[in-house]
């Protein structure tokens, strides 16, 4: 892999190599420009001459500085662009199964946040890079010709700056690795946690996980904060080394020129020049930790980009070239895969054909769905013989969806179809097309997975795969999806698993009607790091000190006084080079210290928040929201008080030194500081505020498309979706240019009012006066930016400090009591539950059935708290849940039953026992993934870890709809056991039979 300062970035970008070819030129310009403004701002000084020059050297600098912002910035959008749609594609050819290894929020970090940091690599790192290759030997070579005793000691101490920060940086590359993976670790661990939000709030256990995400917080804060000390550290010995050395070079000028050696004219060239022989290397090596997180995940990037052998998929044989009349062909013989020291499947052997529908039988964990991804091409086989010929339609056990809704959904599998309603009435779900996905209940999105891949076979595909299409379905609903299946089958080799038997019934009833979930969201002030911004005030008049020092001895030297009365003059200039380089030092530490804590607490105090509104959108949250009032604060808040305090300071001195001089100088550090910001804010049109919500919608998009991509790569609509995000990351790239665009003007102003009020106070004939308004440059630099990106934190602010106030607690009792209750999800036109009552003595077995969408899950939700009762008397017992999606995490079965409690092993293997998983009982410390269990295993996981909760109620939404039916019998015999009152939710009429009483939310199907 490439190492150096541009790693893997050159052979990975073509946006990369343009850039630094136009960088430098605009660098190699900007070089001649300096050395006419060092030039004619002596002449001014001491003869008054040199003003048009001057004035030329002002306005091309300013021009030169506003286009290699720009150009910057561009190279970093495309950049950003090109590498996100590499990686994204590698990925998906390397397939699902090593996508759920990687890890979808690991990869998901990389893809956004990780590529993100290139925009410090490009925007601060890459120009300082070559301008230090460009600018110090031009400078130098003027310097040489001019003085060359000044030219020996730079050459001398130059060499020193690459070699420290060479040192520095190979010491903090594995420090970078280590922090980079703990920010993974973070997301990976968070989306674990939100995972399983639902159950850990049923549990009690929600609000105490917001000491672990504070733990998480501190751990990488430790982590980063450890990077930065190091990094700063750096920039501390680059800060020093500079600025003692143009000291140096300041006390021989001043010396030569006492002894009458040398011109004063000349003598201010080199303490002009001097700073930038130094400057471009120090800028370089500071902004050197800043591209270490981007130069990271390009090296990441890389690992995956050129990797190609490993984990690619296995494409399906025969699924290109077939004519649209071909009916398709599975052929499987003897299939064996191997896995978790067995074999399942074990020695599958069938063939389907077109216009057959073959039912793959098999008890749960019998290796159905495995089954399914061999054929998908996802799983490699152990053993036998598979032949897939024709375009595969896939209904998978847990659909995943990438877009928003279902239309969006179809319309992405099968771009410009006009049959999209016709398909989807077929399974009852047209009504659903327009809600938006997270709305959904699980048959819901069952019935849209199934509308999916009917859509697909309607448009060429010959290989229908369905994996349990019916399990949450209702028997009125599963009877008409049988029936769309069946016609599919006319023109499609059909392979269907499923644990029930086709079932007849009357009409169902239409779902309920859910609009946009609202949240009130206002941004509330955040804190200012008041220690790091008093710290960077102090380094900065330190710095503008040295300058005036320095110019005042130079000017006290060409009176030629007696030397030792510069010795205190010499002193100061010494004490202030190095205060300056231990002031920044300190302020970097303190003030990113300051911003990772507040950043812990506000995670913290989100998680809370998501606890009591169960918010769908928690990842995007505690991740992106909260790293971005992290990284924003320090440049937004910071900024202003260290520029008002560095103009004040400088103001007052040139007060003492001349009035009028300060007079000019307030005003023009007044009209930059309020003219640049306002011109970034209004030539970027709101782009920063668009460039936020842009890169959380890709970040949203990113995560959506590894997670569902399953489903994509079997419905070959990964490539469209690619296509879409491609378009995004275009669009994103343009809002970026804009803002760089508004950014490098008002960085012009800054230079132009600076290098103004240099011209101005240059006339006084005073080099203090002449020389300091160039130093003020660097703060005031920085608040065009703040001033874009102001908006940016205040929504990010906004997100995390939405309001969610505590929900009251439901009056506790041992029986289920509901009166006059009416029940109504967020936004939703019409209570999904009206008029309810129900009175359920302790100990009764209740089986609650209803078409899909009748408000078995809206009953659930009451029942657990997580609606509140619009109307009504409540009176509800403690109760535990086992949901429809299991909610496990990539842990040990222990921690996964451990989530209902502290209990001992005894206590596990008995409830891994009572769920019928007595094969478990000695695997608790086996680490499982979700995808890496049975549809029925993890069900039964996830039933286990219910029962061991201490509650009155036990909430079953249908347990058994993975399951074979005699492992089905024996797991309800065993639930007779429980002597606690069970609701369970059920489309299967037999189980309803066995209940002590049967309620029905809908039309009278199951009596």
């Amino acid at each position: 892999m490439a190492k150096g300062p541009l790693g893997a970035l050159p052979q990975l970008s073509k946006n990369a190599r343009r850039a630094l070819v136009g960088v430098g030129a605009l660098a190699l310009f900007n070089a001649l420009a300096l050395v006419a403004q060092a030039v004619a701002l002596a002449s001014v000084i001491t003869t008054r001459e040199g003003l048009p020059l001057l004035a030329g050297a002002i306005v091309a600098r300013a021009a030169l500085t506003w286009a290699t912002e720009s150009a910057a910035a561009r190279a970093a959008a495309g950049a950003k662009e090109e590498l996100r749609t590499k990686l994204l594609a590698r990925s998906f050819e390397r397939g699902p199964a090593w996508i759920a290894e990687r890890g979808t929020a690991e990869l998901s970090v990389l893809a956004t946040k990780g590529l993100d940091a290139l925009d410090a690599y490009f925007t601060r790192y890459l120009p300082a890079l070559v301008t230090a290759v460009v600018v110090p030997p031009l400078v130098g070579a003027w310097i040489l010709f001019t003085d060359w005793p000044s030219a020996v000691l730079i050459a001398v101490t130059v060499p020193l700056i690459p070699v420290f920060a060479a040192l520095v940086g190979w010491y903090t590359e594995k420090r970078v690795k280590r922090a980079a993976d703990v920010t993974e670790l973070l997301s990976a661990q968070l989306l674990e946690l939100l995972r399983a939000l639902p159950v850990l709030t049923v549990f009690g256990r929600a609000k105490q996980q917001a000491a672990a995400v504070r733990q998480l917080g501190d751990q990488h804060r430790k982590a980063t904060m450890g990077t930065l000390k190091i990094a700063f550290l750096s920039a501390l010995v680059l800060e020093i080394a500079a600025s003692l050395s143009v000291a140096l070079i300041a006390v021989g000028v001043g010396v030569r020129l006492v002894h009458g050696d040398m011109t004063l004219m000349t003598a201010l060239v080199v303490l002009i020049l001097a700073p930038e022989c130094y400057l471009p290397l120090r800028a370089a090596g500071a902004a050197h930790h800043a591209s270490e997180d981007g130069l990271e995940a390009v090296r990441r990037v890389a690992v995956v980009v050129d990797d190609g052998h490993a984990g690619a998929p296995r494409a399906a044989e025969g699924n290109a070239g077939l004519p649209r009349d071909f009916c398709g062909r599975v052929f499987v013989d003897n299939l064996r895969v191997l896995r978790r020291g067995g074999f399942a499947p074990d020695g599958v052997s069938f063939e389907v054909r077109g216009g057959e529908v073959y039912r793959l039988e098999g008890a749960s964990g019998a290796g159905k769905s495995t089954t399914f991804q061999v054929l998908l091409g996802f799983v490699e086989p152990t053993d036998g013989v598979v032949e897939v010929q024709g375009e595969i339609a896939y209904v998978p056990q847990k659909p995943a969806f990438a877009a928003a809704t279902p239309r969006a959904e179809l319309e992405l599998t099968v771009p410009d179809a006009d049959d999209i309603e016709e398909v989807a009435d077929e399974v009852v779900a047209a009504h659903l097309l327009d809600r938006r996905i997270t709305d959904l209940s699980t048959g819901e999105r069952q019935r849209v997975a199934v509308a999916r891949a009917l859509l697909k076979v309607r448009h060429g595909a010959t290989v229908l795969l369905l994996d349990e299409p019916t399990a949450h379905l209702d028997p009125v609903t599963s009877r008409k999806v049988d029936k769309a299946i069946k016609n599919a089958s006319a023109t499609a080799a059909v392979v269907l698993a499923s644990h029930r038997e086709k079932e007849a019934s009357e009409e169902e009833t239409f779902a309920r009607v859910v609009t946009e979930e609202t949240q009130q969201e206002r941004p509330k002030r955040l804190p200012i790091p008041w220690k790091g911004a008093l710290l960077g005030v102090a380094a900065t008049v330190a710095g503008i000190a040295l300058t005036a020092l320095a110019a005042h001895l130079i000017a006290r030297a060409a009176e030629m006084p007696p030397i030792l009365t510069l010795s205190v003059l010499v002193v100061g200039v010494r004490t202030f080079a190095l205060s300056k380089g231990v002031l920044r030092y300190v302020e970097r530490l303190v003030t990113h210290h300051e911003a990772f804590k507040l950043a812990t607490e506000l995670r913290a105090e989100l998680w809370l928040r998501v606890v009591r509104t169960q918010r769908r959108d928690g990842l995007q949250r505690l991740i992106d929201d909260t790293d971005t009032v992290r990284d924003l604060v320090p440049r937004v808040l910071v900024p202003p008080v260290i520029a008002i305090g560095a103009g004040i300071a400088t103001t007052v001195l040139f007060a003492f030194i001349d009035p009028a001089a300060a007079l000019t100088l307030g005003g023009l550090l007044l009209t930059a500081g309020l003219a640049a910001p306002a011109v970034a804010v209004w030539t970027e049109r709101r782009a920063s505020t668009k460039l936020a919500r842009g890169r959380r919608k890709v970040a949203t998009d990113t995560i959506n498309a590894l997670v569902a991509a399953p489903d994509l790569i079997a419905h070959d609509a990964h490539h469209r979706l690619l296509a879409q995000l491609h378009a995004d990351d275009v669009e994103l790239a343009g809002q970026t240019r804009r803002q760089a665009f508004g950014t490098g003007a008002a960085t012009a102003i800054v230079l132009l009012a600076t290098g103004a009020a240099a011209l101005v106070c240059a006339t006084t004939g005073n080099p203090v006066l002449g020389l300091v308004p160039l130093a003020l440059a660097e703060p005031l630099a920085a608040l065009p930016l703040a001033a874009q990106q102001r908006k940016a934190l205040g929504e990010a602010s906004a997100r995390l400090q939405f309001d969610a106030p505590e929900r009251p607690e439901p009056h506790r009792g041992k029986r289920i009591r509901l009166e006059n209750v009416d029940v109504r999800w967020p936004g939703a036109t019409e209570p999904t539950l009206k008029d309810l009552h129900l009175n359920i003595e302790p100990g009764t077995h209740v089986a609650v059935v209803g078409p899909s969408g009748a408000g078995k899950s809206t009953l659930f939700a009451l029942l657990l708290g997580f609606l509140p009762p619009e109307r009504g008397i409540v009176e509800l017992p403690r109760a535990t849940w086992c949901p429809q999606e299991p909610m496990l995490v990539s842990t040990t079965v222990r921690e996964n039953l451990r989530m209902s409690g502290a209990h001992g092993d005894e206590q596990l293997r008995e409830a891994l026992r009572q769920a019928c998983l007595p094969e478990w009982a000695d695997r608790l410390d086996t680490v499982i993934r979700p995808d890496q269990v049975s549809g029925g295993e993890a069900q039964r996981l996830a039933l286990a870890r219910a029962l061991l909760h201490d509650a009155d109620v036990v909430l079953l939404d249908e347990p058994t709809a993975h399951l074979d039916e005699p492992t089905a019998q024996r797991l309800l015999e065993q639930l007779r056991n429980d002597k606690r009152t069970i609701l369970h939710i059920t489309h299967r009429p037999d189980e309803a039979a066995r209940a002590d009483l049967v309620l029905d939310l809908g039309t009278p199907a199951y009596r």
